[in-house]
């Protein structure tokens, strides 16, 4: 909820806006590396990072499982 207060206020309107269109751990990693920015957390910082990559890659590989699955379909 705090989060959520700080990103309305302030410099994030682009952030929020990207924010709402990414899947839920993306946005949460995103929400996180924004207030380790305003924060200047530096650790806090490299772990929403991290975190974010591992849910990109996440979501990469669910969508070409996704695809794979989809073509195996069609070509019955």
């Amino acid at each position: 909820m705090i989060a959520i207060q700080r990103i309305h206020r302030g410099p994030f309107r682009i952030v929020r806006r990207l924010a709402r269109k990414l899947f839920k751990p993306l946005r949460l990693a995103v929400i996180r590396h924004q207030l380790a920015l305003s924060e200047q957390n530096i650790r806090a910082i490299d772990d929403a990072r991290i975190t974010a990559i591992c849910a990109i890659n996440a979501e990469h590989r669910f969508q070409v499982d996704l695809m794979r699955k989809q073509r195996e379909v069609e070509a019955w």
